[in-house]
């Protein structure tokens, strides 16, 4: 990660783990929400150590020096499930999925503990500025389990072999079949979320969601879910330099049947910035900049389903509120050889794609929007200032390049009076792959719109108009 100057004094230590609101006491584990993996015949539990004990002096000014305690092997760890020891196979080191973005926008940061899940914080201080982020490495401690009935929940106990460690790990876990990217699921917290997704309540955090569907590499398509909640809503609490706050995201996707077909859950915790290097007492504007940057304001993530109609239930949590979004879409087949069109997807963010090490900081199983050399996020919010960049995110499937065309129209979505109309324009780019799938991403000028609602509309048809699809998607102007 590059260094920030923020200031010359004091550091933030971005951990891989995260923390609920519990007291951190050295020697002691503290409880973690990352999840622990069943990875059959071993269960994986992640665990971050430290030294909280350091203290140094600069001229007449008292400083605080987390540690990381680094060079632990299996000799070093000591678990207990339910009390009765196991027998640690392998220790491995793994670094967090942190990585800085300067979008158009502004810059912020993006963080990932599940396979398709990304947390992004609000908008921060300028690219020059900041605090210099240094992830922190989980250690992955694995022991291979006795046999236990499906359902069954454990306690789970760490302990470090080094003095003043403070270990840091999730202290239960059950033994539900759920993927990682489902992190909450089976847990009490995660059952709290499903009650009050099917309550029909909205609750008191303010929630905005968007859905679109496009063409996977399986039999099923893939379906992008952005959600936004302001950050503001969130419950926090500060102690001497240490931020408290968690933040849990979970959605249910349910077909016509009211059949639970897909899912996603997962957490993040202010925590992982409590690991503080710098003077005592710390500055108030450092603070105030380390709060906006540990609690985020957007999730997005990705789940496959099929051809049909579905429901998909959001919530938000900050442990004690709640927050909920419904949302109702429709994906359709893509017939191979035919002219297809995916969903749109509205974006108000882009930046270059990454490579090689900023590529490898993000979640590895989550597929990027790219078009020309840009990669774009989805939107949760679809509400729009006029000042505000508007870009829809759409593929083709199934004309080569340069054998179909595309058309976008604006209209005002309670009469067909269009706003706007790019005409008929020749599709230009590169294929991606045999089954021809073009993306493509168009910025529309919505300087000149008056507030109120509209309707973004997307035609294609191939180069003799034998064959044609469209898409639509509402959104508004503030």
């Amino acid at each position: 990660m590059g260094n920030r100057g923020f200031g010359t004094r004091a550091r933030l230590f971005l951990g891989a783990l995260l923390c609920f609101l519990r007291g951190m006491n050295a020697g002691a584990q503290t409880e973690s929400p990352f999840a622990i993996r069943v990875e059959a015949p071993e269960v994986v539990v992640p665990v971050v150590v430290l030294d909280r004990t350091h203290r140094g002096w600069d001229g007449n000014r008292r400083e605080e020096l987390d540690e990381e305690i680094t060079g632990l092997a299996i000799r070093d760890f000591r678990v207990s499930k339910d009390g009765v020891a196991q027998h640690v196979s392998n220790v491995v080191l793994e670094l967090p999925r942190v990585r800085e973005v300067q979008d158009n926008l502004s810059h912020h940061i993006e963080i990932s503990y599940t396979p398709r899940g990304v947390w992004a914080s609000p908008d921060l201080w300028p690219q020059a500025g900041g605090p210099t982020l240094s992830p922190i490495a989980t250690y992955l401690v694995s022991y291979t389990p006795p046999a236990t009935s499906g359902g069954s929940c454990h306690r789970i106990q760490v302990q470090v072999k080094r003095r003043h460690a403070t270990v840091y790990a999730r202290d239960e876990y059950c033994n539900t079949k759920h993927a990682l990217t489902d992190a909450l699921g089976g847990t009490k917290l995660g059952q709290r979320m499903e009650k009050f997704a099917s309550s029909g309540e909205e609750g008191s955090i303010p929630v905005a969601a968007q859905t679109g569907w496009l063409l996977a590499d399986t039999e099923k398509n893939r379906v992008d879910v952005a959600v936004e909640f302001p950050p503001s809503a969130l419950k926090r609490k500060w102690v001497k330099v240490n931020l408290y706050a968690t933040v849990a995201v979970m959605g249910v996707v349910r077909d016509r049947n009211g059949n639970v077909v897909a899912r996603f859950s997962d957490l993040t915790s202010t925590a992982t910035w409590n690991f503080y290097r710098g003077p005592l007492p710390p500055d108030r504007a450092f603070l105030a900049q380390w709060e906006a940057a540990a609690i985020p304001s957007r999730f997005e993530t990705q789940v496959e389903v099929g051809a049909g109609a579905y429901t998909v239930e959001i919530v938000v949590t900050d442990g004690e509120k709640f927050g909920r979004k419904q949302l109702n879409f429709v994906v359709d087949a893509i017939h191979p050889g035919r002219l297809g069109l995916g969903d749109i997807l509205l974006c108000k963010r882009f930046h270059p794609v990454y490579e090689g090490a900023q590529a490898a900081e993000g979640a590895p199983k989550l597929v990027p929007l790219v078009s020309t050399g840009l990669e774009f996020n989805p939107a949760g919010d679809v509400r729009f200032d006029a000042k505000q960049p508007l870009v829809a995110y759409f593929e083709i499937y199934g004309a080569p390049a340069n054998k179909a065309r595309f058309r976008l129209r604006i209209r005002e979505a309670k009469s067909t009076n269009v706003k706007f109309d790019t005409g008929w324009q020749t599709v230009e780019g590169r294929n991606r792959g045999a089954s021809h799938v073009m993306p493509m991403a168009a910025e529309m000028g919505i300087a000149g719109l008056a507030a109120g609602e509209y309707v973004m509309e997307v035609q294609v048809e191939n180069a003799r108009g034998e064959e044609s699809a469209s898409r639509a998607k509402a959104f508004e102007v503030e």
